[in-house]
């Protein structure tokens, strides 16, 4: 029988099933790779945009109001390439395929699916506003993550298709609760897998991920933060009231303000609830007062409300980890970070990388349904009898409507 050799084609689409079957995160958010993605020698830098969902208001009456239309898109930039580089022989290049598989191809798409799971999960978890929990306890409560289930509700996430990605710790805990519940599949399920059931609590699927991030929150002493001045808008707050020189927020620190509720983004209404924001840089305070960058943006009318008023003078800013709202402080905290959302939160993109043509064998795999671009190339060392090879991935990543994603902190 002859050999089977295991050419740079076959190796590149066993790499690319691997990468595939081993994304949790990413294997269940909006992976989106169509032609304007497929760019001949695609670089780091390239810069993609997804097209964001149009928003309007309902008017009164039989008489035509035109609304203005907000085309607006997300840059997607393709930040890192990653790669995998090893070399085999020519003999090893004829051994079994099962052989080739288990020496080189899984390990080599393991590490790319980490690689690329870790770039993406760093990209985004600062933007995502919506949290529950509290900075430094694993929850163990089924009822935090009904409450992030609310959040996603409030603010207009399809019911169908949500997704849980835990950290490892948060998962153990969450199924060990549930082992109390009399419930055949969950039981089960937590037995056998160490992992709370699909379907459970309002969410499709429930994964463990440990590349998932973990935030320090900023710190600071005894203070009361208020808001410094009425019917601030935009992405800007100018503020007051901290301890002076003893304050540092992180950029994905959340906060609340006293009066300023979430609106739902398709009927506008008030949901009653305080909303959420998230620090977009990280300030330290010198002098008590501070003006940092938020998100969302506090929009009070229009197709893109936010939220139900603009904050009122002295209004108190309660940081999520504070001790208390009026004279508290704030702790440095190392917190993982766990996942609730709907796919369509964020963007992981992968670009066709150049096929060079000079002395070397190249082949790209690519697939628009599953949407990856995965590229090897080999070059024959004649002196050594070696082939140098290496696979490469071209990636970026965005959050493209944060509303939909909910932070669960541990």
């Amino acid at each position: 029988m002859a050999n089977t050799l295991a050419n740079s084609l076959w190796v590149t689409k066993d790499v690319a099933r691997g990468f595939y079957n081993d994304l949790k995160f990413l294997g269940n958010v909006n992976r989106t790779y169509d032609d304007q993605y497929v760019i001949s020698g695609a670089k780091v830098g390239d810069t993609v945009k997804a097209r964001m969902p149009q928003r309007f208001t309902a008017t009164d009456g039989q008489a035509m109001q035109t609304q203005n239309l907000y085309d607006t898109t997300v840059p997607i930039t393709l930040t890192n390439q990653k790669n995998v580089a090893f070399s085999w022989s020519s003999a090893e290049a004829t051994t079994n395929l099962d052989d080739v598989r288990r020496r080189y191809t899984v390990p080599a798409g393991e590490t790319l699916a980490n690689a690329a799971d870790v770039l993406a999960f760093d990209q985004v978890y600062r933007d995502v506003y919506n949290s529950v929990g509290t900075p430094g306890t694993t929850p163990s409560a089924t009822l935090t993550y009904l409450q992030g289930g609310v959040k996603l509700t409030d603010l207009g996430a399809p019911g169908s298709g949500r997704v849980a990605v835990l950290d490892p710790l948060a998962m153990a805990t969450i199924a060990n609760t549930g082992s109390t519940v009399f419930d055949s599949q969950a039981s089960s399920e937590g037995w056998r897998k160490g992992q709370w059931a699909s379907g459970k609590l309002g969410f499709d699927a429930w994964y463990q991920d440990p590349n998932r991030p973990s935030h320090t929150t900023g710190t600071f002493t005894a203070s009361t933060p208020l808001v410094n001045g009425a019917s601030q808008t935009g992405t800007s707050m100018i503020t007051d009231g901290w301890a002076s020189g003893a304050t540092t927020l992180n950029k994905g620190d959340v906060f609340t303000i006293a009066g300023v509720y979430s609106v739902n983004p398709l009927s506008y209404v008030s949901t009653g609830r305080l909303q959420q924001f998230v620090t977009t840089t990280t300030i330290s305070d010198t002098a008590g007062a501070i003006t940092f960058t938020i998100s969302p943006s506090i929009i009070t009318s229009g197709a893109l409300q936010t939220v139900s008023g603009s904050p009122a003078n002295d209004a108190v800013i309660t940081v999520l980890g504070a001790t208390s709202p009026a004279g508290g402080t704030l702790a440095t905290t190392a917190s993982p970070q766990s996942f609730l959302y709907h796919p369509d939160f964020m963007a992981f993109v992968m670009a066709d990388l150049m096929k060079p043509d000079a002395g070397c064998k190249a082949s790209v795999v690519s697939s628009k349904q599953l949407g990856f671009s995965i590229r090897m190339v080999e070059q024959f060392q004649i002196a050594t009898d070696q082939n140098p090879s290496r696979l490469d991935i071209l990636i970026g990543a965005a959050t493209l409507q944060a509303r939909l994603a909910c932070r669960v902190w541990g």
